[in-house]
């Protein structure tokens, strides 16, 4: 018997699971080339040594530094300065919702021989592809937000030594529809 058999038979038998599972898997496969060709670009692009920051625990009613004027900062992001050195703590969730957690920037912190922190960001542009199915599995829930976050401690005092740097590249996103269910009676 074919593979093309196979998968045809557990399509008729698993009401199209298989052909959700097979175009999530495709999509998969095209997402994590599409993002390591960006990343490398825009990583060439940089052209900084990357490094791992210490992380700092920030509470989240401390007060953030001013962002205003800060060219490449996005909202709900934010620079504090616990001890006075500037960390960052990104905005990595580009959708919200109950899929939100499948579809977000990545950030690399690179250092320049001058001392210079690039913040190098790599954003999914979101195509979505629904695909129906005769019954949906489970949803997930959209997270709490945390009172404790992690933020980048970026080894600089002054927001003149951060710049950033940005690109996007093609993300599909498949999520699954379904009939509602009957109403119980």
């Amino acid at each position: 018997m074919s593979r093309s058999t196979i998968v045809l038979l557990l399509v008729a038998a698993c009401g199209g699971a298989a052909s959700l599972t097979a175009v999530r898997q495709a999509a998969t496969n095209r997402n994590a080339t599409e993002h390591d060709r960006a990343r490398d670009a825009l990583l060439l692009e940089a052209n900084g040594a990357s490094f791992q920051p210490v992380l700092a625990v920030v509470e989240m009613n401390q007060q953030a530094i001013s962002t205003g004027g800060i060219v490449g900062l996005r909202p709900q992001e934010a620079l504090r300065a616990p001890d006075g050195e500037l960390a960052l703590m990104p905005n990595t969730c580009i959708r919200r919702g109950p899929v939100a957690a499948r579809s977000a920037a990545s950030t690399y912190l690179l250092k320049k021989p001058e001392g210079t922190i690039v913040v190098a960001r790599l954003t999914p542009v979101v195509h979505l592809r629904e695909v129906h199915v005769a019954r949906c599995s489970a949803t997930c829930a959209e997270a709490a937000v945390p009172a404790l976050r992690s933020a980048a401690r970026l080894g600089v005092r002054q927001v003149s030594a951060i710049a950033f740097e940005e690109t996007t590249y093609s993300y599909e996103l498949v999520v699954e529809t379904c009939d509602p269910a009957p109403a119980a009676r």
